[in-house]
């Protein structure tokens, strides 16, 4: 019988050990702040998710908005009048000229270049290697100067003169 008591005081021994580890585990794991269904939790809850999800797309939806109306205002300022309020959207033209997206005949005394491609560089001169000084979008209708090759000439709301492919835009 004495050597049952020594064993029952080692398992009780051994119970009160296991049970001092499991305390001191969990305590660890509470201060490091990682609790089930918390923000930190790669486990988290559905809602969690939806309502971080909500939160972001409302900043970018801020972003975006404020971007625009950037957009607008430079649009504004160099004189670019007409077309889309941002973005880029096929011209849908692929089945016609370059140089002459309606089809018709060439214009004899241009005033306006229309923009038809998505989104055109505006150059410092008449070359993809020169400068690029601006943009503008489909739609957009500036003032025609000139032509040099495959160049036009336009003039900005600032009185400065730059160039767009004639590709990618048409003469009114």
């Amino acid at each position: 019988m004495k050597n049952n008591k020594g064993k029952f005081a080692i398992l009780i021994v051994g119970a009160v050990v296991c049970l001092a580890i499991g305390f001191v585990v969990g305590q660890v794991v509470q201060a490091l702040g990682s609790m089930p269904g918390g923000p930190d939790d790669p486990i988290v809850s559905q809602s969690y998710v939806e309502q971080l999800v909500g939160e972001k797309t409302a900043a970018i939806q801020s972003q975006l908005d404020t971007l625009q109306n950037d957009i607008a205002t430079l649009k504004t300022a160099a004189g670019i009048t007409g077309g889309n309020t941002g973005g880029t959207t096929p011209s849908g033209d692929d089945d016609k000229e370059p140089n002459n997206p309606d089809g018709g005949s060439q214009v004899t005394n241009p005033t306006k270049v229309e923009i038809t491609g998505s989104t055109v560089n505006i150059r410092k001169g008449a070359s993809t290697s020169s400068d690029k000084i601006g943009s503008a979008v489909k739609g957009d209708v500036l003032t025609y100067v000139s032509t040099s090759g495959d160049w036009y000439q336009v003039k900005l709301a600032d009185g400065s003169l730059g160039y767009v492919s004639a590709s990618y835009a048409k003469l009114k």
